[in-house]
């Protein structure tokens, strides 16, 4: 969830002025102006999402009781 939200809150800099020198005046908040988001930050989201399925469904299926087979 961490990761998660720190994606989700790390276009918020982009107002800042050593974003506005390096995208151009046009970069605010969720607009980057000319600069592109790389592949990392779709990757970290991404995996953020999978980790967070994944725990999930191993959490449903935990619980679960195994069949006892008579040896």
């Amino acid at each position: 969830m961490l990761i998660g939200s720190g994606c989700a809150l790390y276009p918020l800099g982009w107002d800042s002025e050593e974003v506005r020198q390096t995208c151009g005046n046009l970069s605010n908040q969720f607009e980057l102006g000319t600069c592109h988001i790389g592949w990392a930050y779709y990757c970290t989201g991404g995996g953020a999402v999978a980790a967070m399925l994944v725990c999930t469904w191993l959490a449903c299926f935990s619980g679960k009781k195994q069949k006892q087979y008579p040896y």
